[in-house]
This record gives structure tokens, sequence and C-alpha cells, in this order.
């Protein structure tokens, strides 16, 4: 039984603030909200490295035991106010993890906010230094004046319809009147299915959160810059892009993988990069002084160099905003 179902069975009410959500921010089909929680901040990636930490912190901003994981990330930031306590909140979403069947990877609660172990807020700080968020999300499960309330968390691994997910949900007391809940959900798909829709709206955001933005489906013939036809579509949404914020400029970046010399690839990287600012230029008349062309070959790689998956990966332009 999905993870859903279990939860709502949980709760004796199943209203849900949506009007005060952020804009464009929907729940997880796996995973529902408590009653009267508000979605505050919400992103969805795709390969995605994520650590979860299984262990208590054992020295400065350190955890030894972590699983490491790769996916869909998708990244769910709630507030919820009222009389429930952190108490309530863990173990309702204890209880949800254990009814699904999943593994049980870390948990714990702690009320004191300087406990190092799992769940305290020292934990909660080196798991999310690792993981973390955009300054701009706007999270405060580290924060607040109430930290005798406490703080929780729970990592859960199950298996839905053939797709490994990992669950880890994190709590802790804002104030006296509130409570903030934080979710991360890793699905394990591949490359071939872990797709984003590659669009203007989505490369504006990353821009906006991260200052930059990796685009994959830009494909060029083998050993070669010449943009592939099917991947013209992609240069249009960069084009859309530029003209969604009229103000940016950016460096285009290529990147390759590691096959063939390094000279050979900074070369290659540079001439593709030159060639998505060229086409640009010439067919979507973006001005050319927005645009720098540069080429890092291999040196920048996001996954392995030693599968195809992770080559896959290497292989990139990126818009980095100047």
């Amino acid at each position: 039984m999905r993870l859903l179902l279990l939860l709502v069975t949980l709760f004796i009410s199943s209203v849900h603030a949506k009007a005060q959500d952020a804009a464009g921010c929907k729940d997880h089909p796996l995973l529902t909200r408590y009653p009267g929680a508000v979605l505050q901040w919400c992103e969805e990636q795709n390969h995605v490295e994520y650590a979860i930490a299984r262990g208590p912190v054992t020295g400065y901003k350190q955890i030894d035991q972590w699983t490491e994981v790769r996916g869909k990330r998708t990244r769910l930031y709630y507030s919820i106010k009222g009389t429930t306590s952190i108490r309530d909140l863990y173990l309702n979403y204890q209880a949800a993890l254990e009814r699904a069947g999943a593994t049980i990877l870390a948990e714990g609660q702690q009320d004191k906010a300087t406990s190092k172990e799992v769940g305290g807020r020292t934990f909660l700080g080196v798991h999310y230094g690792r993981n973390e968020a955009p300054p701009s999300a706007g999270i405060r499960l580290l924060q607040g004046s109430a930290t005798s309330g406490g703080s929780f968390y729970l990592a859960g691994t199950l298996n839905d319809k053939g797709t490994t997910v990992h669950l880890i949900i994190a709590g802790s007391q804002y104030t006296s009147e509130e409570k903030v809940l934080f979710v991360d959900i890793i699905e394990e798909v591949g490359v071939d299915t872990d797709k984003v829709k590659v669009n203007a709206a989505w490369m504006k955001l990353q821009i906006e959160q991260y200052g930059k933005v990796a685009i994959n489906d830009i494909l060029f013939d083998t050993d070669k810059a010449t943009i592939q036809a099917a991947s013209m579509p992609v240069v249009g949404e960069v084009a859309k892009l530029m003209g969604l914020m009229p103000e940016l400029r950016v460096y285009v970046v290529g990147h390759t993988d590691m096959t063939g010399s390094l000279e050979h690839n900074l070369d290659l990287s540079k001439r593709r990069a030159a060639e998505v600012v060229r086409v640009l230029t010439t067919d979507h008349a973006i001005a050319a002084t927005r645009m720098e062309a540069h080429g890092v070959g291999p040196l920048a790689p996001v996954s392995t160099n030693k599968s195809d998956v992770g080559r896959q990966l290497n292989r990139r332009v990126e818009l980095v905003a100047r």
C-alpha cells in the first residue's frame, strides 16, 4: 500500500491549507502532509547525489556512518502552527514509514538542542551541511527560539512499484507556536527516465536558486561541435530564458567526459560552447555581448567517468550567471 494511504489513516483530519502554499508547490504523491501544514518551499532536481546520515556526530562536523544515493530528488519544506508537538510529528511519520514496510536507516528524536545523537540539531546541522538547501529557500530547521521543543530525524528506504525510494524527514520547533518540517525524497531512477522537462521556466528557477543551470539535453555529434537537430528545441528554450531574464549575462561552459586527451577535450568543449553561443546569436537574435563561451573539458565532473551513465552526465553545457 502506498505511503500516502497509510499516512491518511493516521490522521483524523485531512484538510490542507493549500491556499497558502508557495506558488508551484505540491505534495509528493508518496507522502501526504500533516494536517494544517503549509508548504512554503519546494524543489525538484534530477541526477542528484544525496548523503543520508545514519549515525551520531562523532567529531567536529563529522558523522562516520553515511549512505550515498543518486536519483531524482524532491524537497518539501512545511510550516505547522498550533499545539502539535515535535514528538507527535515524529511518532506519526515513524509509524507511517514502518507500516509502509520501509527499512529504517536512522531515527531519533532529541529534546536538547546540543545533542549529537541522531535527531538532535547538531546532528541535523552536519547532515544538511552535506545536503544544503539554497539560502533563498528560507529553511529554518536549525533556527528558532524554542529549542527546548526538540527536533527529530527519520530516514527510510522502500520500494515503490520497482523503484527504490529514500525518504528523509526532519522536524524542529521554531517557536512555541510553530514547527517546521523538511522532507527529502530521492527516487533511484535511471538517467534515461530521470529527466526534467528542460524548459525556460525550469532553467530560470535553477539560475535564481543556484546561479547556474546544467543542461544535458544539448547533444552534439560524436567528437564534433555540431549540435544535433533534435537538440535545437532545447537551445530555443535557452533563448526563451534569456528573454525571460533580459538582464541576465552568462558564461556558456562546455563540459566533456574523460574519453581522449585533456588538450583535445578542452578544445572540444570550448568549440561546443562557442557553437551554442553562435546559434543563439544568429538564429534567436540574442545579443552576443550577453554570452561568453568557455570550455573546461573533463575538469569539473558531476559523476564517475567509469560508467556510461556517469560519462553521459558529465557531457553537458552549463549556463553560469555572470
